[in-house]
């Protein structure tokens, strides 16, 4: 019906693979008048990986990256990823569209903090992006990436206050929680119960 800001919580919501395929396409016809296909890309892609629903979240992105109106490299396409080349990175002209890529390739390889190395690929992903200004160096973009670095690389949230050192240790003393230690969300291991889609 084109009323697309009313549908996309609910197509959110639903994290199923049928939901993603249908936002991809709904944002892919919202983004093509103005030709700002990076940011919705990005709107797609995040509350996804924000509630730990990789395969929503690369349904999208595929669906997303392979539309026609999409423009692409011309340098080169596809960049094969992973070992067995199973995931396929289309490289697009928008640096956005291609940071959304790499970061579901890079969360869909975490593994809390066992995996050093896909830590520091978040970490060299999130920063060489973000220091390009843009999108990305906004507050709520930097907040929700730091949320998904701590969900799927435990990678602690940024204080966002100068430490009370006082307050923490009289807390401690007395046995209560310090001030600035939210509780944090892991992803639980995945079960063939899962696959509900």
């Amino acid at each position: 019906e084109g009323s697309f800001a009313a549908a996309e919580p609910h197509l959110l919501a639903s994290g199923s693979r049928d939901s993603a395929r249908l936002l991809a396409e709904m944002f892919i016809q919202w983004a093509t008048p103005t030709n700002t296909f990076g940011p919705f890309a990005l709107r797609g892609t995040i509350p996804y990986l924000q509630n730990g629903n990789i395969l929503a979240a690369r349904t999208f992105i595929k669906h997303f990256v392979l539309a026609p109106a999409i423009p692409r490299s011309s340098v080169g396409t596809t960049v094969l990823m992973g070992s067995s080349g199973d995931d396929e990175i289309i490289v697009a002209q928008d640096s956005l569209i291609n940071f959304v890529q790499l970061a579901v390739a890079t969360c869909q390889r975490a593994n809390g903090e066992r995996n050093k190395v896909m830590r520091e690929s978040w970490v060299r992903l999130c920063g060489t992006y973000q220091s390009k200004g843009g999108v990305l160096a906004l507050p709520d973009v930097r907040k929700a990436l730091h949320e998904i670095g701590t969900l799927y690389f435990a990678i602690p949230l940024p204080r966002s206050q100068a430490g009370n050192p006082l307050g923490d240790m009289m807390s401690s003393l007395f046995g209560g929680p310090s001030s600035a230690s939210p509780a944090r969300r892991a992803l639980a291991p995945a079960t063939a119960a899962t696959a509900l889609d």
